[in-house]
């Protein structure tokens, strides 16, 4: 089992909403669909404050400053037919709506990053859809709580 390390951003905007980024998955039994928060894999001599910045600029086209690892969640999961030990040090920062701009930088990740969205803590709460991580949405009322972001 590989060991991963993931710097991902809860990216809140204005009103309090999280952009969250839709991957397509291509696997031998079908697509996998999820959405996720922006982020990616800690690189060697990195720090997961320095991935997350450089993760943001990469996919979103953005420089922000971070707060935290405000959380960290350990999962496993099967990713390019190897099973993953993964831990996700989660961080916290703001933009304006009309912002973020989904890019990829590499031609895999411009593959399967089909688009991005604004979510509300309901309407991540509610979802059918598969979203990571599974407890966003109290998170996110956590990080509202404690930075004083207004709801919608």
């Amino acid at each position: 089992m590989r060991k991963r390390r993931t710097a991902r951003v809860m990216l809140f905007d204005e009103s309090g909403e999280v952009l969250l980024i839709r991957f397509v998955v291509p696997r031998e039994d079908g697509e996998f669909v999820f959405w996720a928060l922006p982020g990616g894999e800690i690189e060697a001599g990195e720090t997961e404050t320095e991935a997350a910045a450089r993760e943001v600029r990469e996919e979103l086209g953005l420089d922000l400053v971070m707060t935290g690892p405000v959380y960290c969640d350990r999962n496993q999961f099967l990713h390019q037919g190897e099973m993953q030990d993964n831990t996700d040090f989660l961080f916290r920062a703001k933009c304006r709506r009309e912002e973020p701009q989904l890019m990829g930088v590499t031609a895999d990740e411009r593959e399967i990053m089909r688009e991005s969205r604004w979510w509300s803590e309901d309407e991540i709460a509610n979802s059918k859809e598969r979203i990571f991580p599974k407890n966003l949405a109290e998170r996110m009322r956590e990080q509202i709580g404690r930075s004083g972001l207004d709801r919608a």
